[in-house]
């Protein structure tokens, strides 16, 4: 009897200490971390409104209408001049915060506000009237080059950070994880007004998101699309609609869409004597130049390839059947192969330049920056006609016989008639 005594005490101290090591081995306090995304709130960052000035810049971009000289003021928004004889006047200026791009189309603006697209009532630029926003615009390339959108999350917006939250608990070999119900409900709509310094470089256009619109002289506006395509946009009778012209597919619309370089994207775009211009950048110091024309038969793209630098500006000469470009250093010239979308011959003219905007008037090309210059050119060579050191500006619009040139002093109106004695209007 005894020695089953000693069997069954045995017995329990065997099942106490097994107990034991399972307590030890398979239950224990620990801390885990989550990240959660904090969504932009869109109030600040979206808002609109008109302020009655606002010192000028950095213009990037003029439009004009019957009545209004538009300047677009980078990350910033619109200074707007009225039309008054040969002159202008300063009216107000049109808080965008982060335009990067803007279009018109009568009395309607159409606007980069970060990643949305909004249509403005400019017919009284004092009391402007929102009349339409179109969200995520520029920040949906979901089937072709993923990686140019800020993060985003449909239905919540954009993604501005995130924020580590710790969370301490015991976890068993039944239970190994922790559980982040209360916390996902707790943290999982966190917003903020404050958009990281990240986003914004000293050079916009090469920032997300990239942005571009042009008017080809038609009350639509094409903006660039989800995959290779257009998106183009119009604003009738209090509707706005879109519509994507892919370019694989039919039909493609008037104008062939933009062509994606894998390791590049679009830094600026604009339409100048019937081509559309998309200028791009690699991630090195190369970039591109896609020059899209329409003629009778079929759509044509010009590719020009640059491997030492990324295209300030350009221009074309039908005459010559040349592209004239601003390396940012010099102007350089490239000739169309008459077989092939491809370039014949780029040639370095070897002229130092500041210019930032180059564009043609009947044979000559002109220069603008500090300062403008007027050429006569060959293939060849650059031919300096006249240098105005007077006039100087970021950027321009030539109207007629008008030049609309803009600058840290204002908005300033040129008789362009004569380009070896072009004078200001009074």
């Amino acid at each position: 009897m005894k020695h089953y005594y000693y069997l069954f005490l045995v017995l329990i101290l065997l099942g106490c200490e097994n107990n034991s090591e399972d307590i030890y081995r398979y239950s224990k306090i620990i801390s885990q971390s989550k990240d959660y995304p904090v969504y932009l709130d869109m109030s600040e960052a979206g808002k609109i409104q008109v302020i009655a000035k606002l010192p000028q810049s950095a213009p990037f971009k003029i439009l004009s209408n019957d009545r209004y000289y538009f300047v677009g003021e980078m990350l910033k928004g619109i200074h707007v001049y009225e039309k008054t004889g040969n002159s202008v006047n300063y009216l107000c200026f049109i808080e965008c915060r982060y335009i990067k791009d803007f279009e018109l189309t009568n009395n309607l603006l159409f606007c980069n506000n970060l990643v949305d697209l909004v249509v403005l009532d400019v017919t009284n630029p004092l009391q402007i009237n929102l009349l339409h926003r179109e969200k995520n615009q520029f920040n949906r390339f979901t089937s072709y080059s993923n990686y140019w959108n800020i993060p985003y999350v449909e239905g919540k917006g954009i993604i501005a950070g995130t924020e580590r939250h710790v969370l301490t608990g015991t976890v068993t070999d039944q239970k190994p994880s922790l559980d982040f119900s209360e916390y996902d409900q707790r943290y999982g709509n966190l917003t903020t007004k404050v958009l990281p310094d990240s986003w914004f470089s000293t050079h916009p256009e090469n920032d997300k998101p990239y942005v571009g619109m042009i008017n080809v002289g038609t009350n639509e506006i094409y903006t660039y699309g989800q995959y290779n395509s257009w998106a183009i946009c119009t604003y009738r009778s209090g509707t706005f609609s879109e519509r994507e012209a892919d370019f694989w597919t039919t039909p493609k619309g008037n104008y062939s869409p933009p062509y994606y370089f894998s390791d590049s994207h679009p830094a600026k775009m604009f339409y100048q004597d019937s081509l559309i211009f998309v200028l791009g950048a690699g991630y090195t110091n190369t970039g591109y130049s896609d020059c899209i024309t329409n003629n009778a038969r079929y759509l044509l793209t010009y590719h020009l390839n640059f491997p030492d630098f990324r295209p300030m500006d350009i221009t074309y000469m039908p005459s010559m059947q040349a592209f004239f470009v601003l390396s940012g250093q010099s102007v350089w010239v490239a000739l169309k192969d008459s077989g092939s979308v491809y370039m014949k011959s780029y040639t370095d003219y070897k002229i130092a330049t500041d210019a930032t905007s180059i564009f043609r008037i009947g044979n000559n090309v002109l220069t603008l920056g500090n300062e403008l210059k007027v050429y006569s050119p060959t293939v060849n060579a650059l031919n300096l006609v006249k240098a105005y050191p007077a006039i100087s500006g970021t950027c321009y619009l030539k109207t007629g016989y008008v030049l609309a040139v803009a600058n840290v002093r204002g908005l300033f109106l040129y008789d362009i008639n004569n380009l070896e004695a072009i004078k200001p209007l009074q």
